[in-house]
């Protein structure tokens, strides 16, 4: 890894690994928090779920649903 300036910095370890087979392959995830983020994992996957399931609704012609978040 290089900063933008070009100095080469430390590979940082992962605050996390997840592991799941899917169809005889087994996937791997590294998962590396911003801890100085006021945003939980939580709220991070929550969003990319939501984009990306109304991205495959916009790609079928149908519109997205409507998803209401409770907490």
């Amino acid at each position: 890894m290089t900063e933008q300036n070009g100095t080469p910095t430390e590979p940082r370890n992962a605050d996390s690994i997840i592991t799941t087979q899917r169809n005889g392959q087994t996937i791997v995830a590294e998962l590396f928090f911003n801890h100085s983020s006021t945003e939980t994992f939580r709220d991070k996957l929550l969003k990319t779920i939501l984009a990306d399931s109304s991205r495959l609704s916009a790609s079928d012609g149908q519109e997205p649903e409507k998803t209401e978040i409770l907490r």
